[in-house]
């Protein structure tokens, strides 16, 4: 008796967790911040975001986006080996300049940090060269947290010539701040 219910929660609980995120209730996931004209929110409080405070990012004002706002924009599709030379996956996401735009960058320069504390400086020129996704989906499923999410910075650089040979140090994985210089 004892082990039919344990089966009989273990697969109550495994349906349960099989179904769909709904991100419509889901909080910011992307904050960009620095030289921009397009702000929603207010100063990053150090009481309350341990994680901005953990890698000394600081700021007065900023523009953020939940899921269910990238989610709506235009997607844009990349095919590409990731880790370079790896197995081939489909990303998917807006371009990473259709974000940027919405913030209305006035800076040359973004700062991208990860959840890991990894930051890359990238410049804003590269994104409008090349078809740069922010990638919130691999193989049509979000980016987890624990995996590559909750955002990735994902280049094309198997459909773009100039790309060709491109290691992965501008492909920024757990992706949650981009500043504006």
């Amino acid at each position: 008796m004892i082990r039919l219910m344990t089966m009989i929660l273990a697969s109550a609980s495994l349906v349960a967790c099989s179904g769909e995120i709904d991100f419509t209730e889901a909080g910011d996931i992307i904050t960009i911040h620095g030289e921009i004209v397009t702000v929603d929110r207010g100063p990053m409080n150090p009481d309350l975001e341990p994680l901005f405070r953990a890698y000394d990012i600081d700021f007065e004002f900023a523009c953020v986006m939940p899921f269910a706002s990238l989610a709506d924009m235009t997607q844009q599709t990349v095919r590409v080996a990731y880790p370079n030379g790896g197995e081939t996956h489909s990303f998917s996401g807006p371009l990473l300049r259709d974000v940027m735009a919405v913030a209305i960058p006035e800076g040359d320069t973004l700062i991208v940090t990860a959840l890991d504390g990894y930051q890359r400086e990238i410049e804003l020129s590269r994104i409008h060269d090349h078809d740069v996704i922010l990638a919130i989906r691999m193989d049509g499923d979000a980016l987890n947290l624990g995996g590559f999410g909750p955002t990735m910075i994902v280049w094309p650089r198997e459909s773009d010539d100039a790309l060709a040979g491109m290691d992965d140090s501008d492909w920024v994985w757990g992706v949650f701040s981009i500043e504006v210089r």
